[in-house]
């Protein structure tokens, strides 16, 4: 697959980005998008990112370090399932939900009790 340069500018006033991709040595020709577009080009790649993955080995997170937002705008539901919906608002990606079974709903109260059994302030920073 041939090698591609990507750049994204916000404007000054916050209103539109504008986003360049083309080969490394080859002109491409910038494109502008409000957010209500650039939301939709994410939600359009996190679609593909998730077909590309069909099919792949999932790895636990358990050990790895991933992005972490402190303090995201969230709720929690009942789902329409048998258990929870958990949703968060993610400052990259935009409102993110997840529908999570009673026995996982079940394991996350025993998780978040326990550490709230512990003496605030006794854990480190998120990472």
């Amino acid at each position: 697959m041939a090698q591609a340069r990507v750049g994204v500018r916000v404007a000054d006033d916050r209103r539109s980005v504008t986003i360049e991709i083309g080969p490394v040595n080859g002109p491409s020709a910038p494109v502008g998008l409000d957010l209500e577009q650039l939301t939709k080009v994410i939600t359009l790649l996190g679609q593909a990112r998730r077909r590309m993955l069909e099919g792949s080995r999932v790895e636990p997170l358990a050990g790895k370090t991933v992005e972490t937002i402190a303090n995201p705008m969230w709720c929690v539901q009942v789902a329409q399932i048998d258990g929870s919906l958990l949703a968060f608002d993610h400052p990259n990606y935009g409102p993110v939900a997840f529908a999570l079974p009673r026995d996982d709903v079940a394991r996350i109260v025993q998780i978040l009790s326990a550490h709230l059994a512990l003496p605030a302030g006794s854990q480190g920073k998120p990472s």
